[in-house]
């Protein structure tokens, strides 16, 4: 199977989002008018972004002794705090003929839409469901889902070629910063925002059943599984100026029905199926990062890295000479939901869980 031929690509599939244990679905959203919402803008709510939204689990709408209707549903507090900053809450509340509330910034609680009508409060919640999505699609990704390539043969010629890289080429802007570590050499599967312990602690469960459901009995017939890591790419066909360069990956004797790709996109489409991820994709981009400009660090401060624009450098010498370079071979025996920008003790990326396989 061709890694040129496959490619990273988003989905048309609809944005679904785990909110209080239910999945939502979204199936478009006008950018322009939710990022004003996200951004503060007294514009933001009033234009209308449901033309294309359906919800797979309708909200649970309840009616108290009174007869008056309402809706509530737990978030992260992130989310409070960015809906504080929508300015214009009182006139979609106004719109929706509904009265919004949530806590207020930094507190736990629950987010309520109370009305005297039905539709006006799943207008009213749908509403504010496509700017949730949105904050969480802007929010930074925080964890992600990793298979370890860790076997000392790959982790050596890791080093052999680091090595040959910086002291036998003169290429521009190369330095040893931006290696990705020897220790942390994976491949990334999907990544997410988990923003509280009910989001991580869905996303743990997510990752077990997957193991039991869909690994293991793939696993009970095909036997333990190999993965070889040879030959180079990069994420951008212009050669001469890359930010990251990386490293192809395969199950050994890997077949149309048992591939990495099959398996790394039916582990993405599962946590998709969960409201997870932020996005669906059509085909995960697998691949072993090698160098990645954006952990260049500052000459002035060692420690940390650059708060500014990237430095590509020209890799045409490293495709020329080590396209076809051999890192070797590991077995697939375990995967991760690892947290980003960490490190455990063993070098490795800290996780919120691990499967073993």
């Amino acid at each position: 199977m061709s890694s040129k031929i496959i490619k990273a690509t988003r989905s048309v599939k609809p944005i679904r989002m785990w909110i209080d244990g239910k999945c939502f679905n979204i199936n478009s959203i006008k950018k322009t008018s939710v990022n004003k919402a996200v951004a503060s803008s007294a514009e933001a709510l009033k234009t209308e972004v449901l033309d294309h939204m359906e919800v797979l689990n309708e909200v649970d709408i309840t009616a108290d002794s009174d007869g008056k209707l309402s809706v509530s549903l737990q978030l992260p507090t992130v989310y409070y705090i960015k809906l504080h900053n929508v300015t214009d809450i009182k006139s979609l509340s106004e719109k929706t003929q509904t009265n919004i509330s949530f806590p207020k910034q930094g507190q736990d609680g629950k987010l309520t839409v109370a009305g005297d009508a039905e539709k006006n409060i799943q207008q009213a919640v749908h509403e504010l469901l496509s700017v949730i999505s949105a904050i969480r699609d802007q929010h930074a990704a925080m964890q992600f889902i990793a298979i370890p390539l860790r076997s000392d043969e790959i982790r050596s010629n890791f080093e052999v070629f680091k090595n040959e890289i910086l002291t036998k080429t003169n290429i521009k802007g190369m330095e040893e910063s931006i290696f990705q570590k020897g220790l942390r050499l994976h491949l990334t599967v999907t990544v997410f925002s988990l923003l509280d312990e009910r989001e991580k602690s869905e996303a743990i469960n997510a990752l077990e059943e997957y193991r039991n459901n869909v690994l293991c009995p793939l696993l009970e017939k095909s036997g333990p599984l190999k993965i070889h890591v040879a030959g180079l790419d990069c994420m951008n066909s212009n050669y001469k100026k890359v930010d990251v360069l990386y490293a192809n990956a395969k199950i050994i004797n890997e077949t149309e029905d048992l591939n990495l790709q099959k398996i790394a996109n039916e582990l993405s489409d599962h946590f998709y199926e969960k409201g997870l991820v932020k996005r669906h994709q059509e085909n995960v981009k697998l691949h072993m990062t090698l160098i990645n400009t954006k952990y260049r660090k500052s000459v002035d401060s060692p420690n940390r890295r650059r708060w500014f624009k990237r430095e590509s450098f020209d890799a045409s010498h490293i495709m020329e000479h080590y396209k076809d370079f051999v890192f070797g071979k590991c077995s697939l025996d375990s995967i991760h939901l690892s947290l980003m920008s960490s490190k455990d003790e063993d070098g490795f990326y800290k996780s919120l869980s691990v499967i073993k396989i």
